[in-house]
């Protein structure tokens, strides 16, 4: 097997696409991979240190030079120990990643920088424009009732002033 297509390969066990894979091997664009895979190169020991540093179950042997086997012996499994904590990693290196609270996010960046952000705060916002959007709209019907009452007033007048004026076309109907 090629080492494109061993990347393929990767990229294929992983469910990615070239693009997504390229992010996550920190490449800006997926120019290189492509060219990898389309041109049927051999990929450079960088671009197979990003895939194993993004990647660390398959060995750099493997993937450099298709030698030996595609996993890493030690590679960890993804699993719940019941508590809301997510483990992912080998035996040398543990990583424990809890789950956010509730009205909270956490982003991990491909560093492993955690950062979390509180969702509450956008909710109660929201929550505080429904209501004054609520006050504006009754108070805009207060208005609208108002302009009602007043066309009604007003209908009556010139009905009242409509009925006069036929009155008075009949009185001097008849006096011709």
């Amino acid at each position: 097997m090629e080492g494109w297509e061993r990347i393929k390969l990767i990229i294929e066990k992983e469910g990615l696409n070239k693009n997504s894979f390229s992010a996550a091997i920190g490449l800006n664009n997926n120019v290189t991979i492509t060219r990898i895979i389309n041109e049927h190169r051999s990929p450079s020991r960088s671009t197979c240190e990003k895939i194993v540093s993004a990647f660390p179950k398959y060995k750099l042997e493997w993937l450099l030079y298709g030698e030996g086997e595609m996993l890493s012996n030690n590679s960890g499994i993804i699993g719940n120990n019941n508590k809301g904590n997510i483990y992912r990693g080998d035996f040398n290196n543990n990583i424990s990643i809890s789950l956010p609270e509730k009205g909270t996010q956490k982003i991990i960046d491909p560093d492993g920088t955690v950062t979390i952000e509180n969702t509450s705060s956008g909710v109660q916002n929201n929550l505080n424009e429904i209501d004054m959007l609520n006050q504006r709209i009754q108070y805009l019907e207060r208005i609208v009732s108002g302009h009602e009452a007043t066309i009604k007033s007003l209908e009556t007048t010139i009905k009242s002033k409509d009925d006069l004026i036929c009155i008075l076309r009949s009185s001097l109907d008849k006096q011709d």
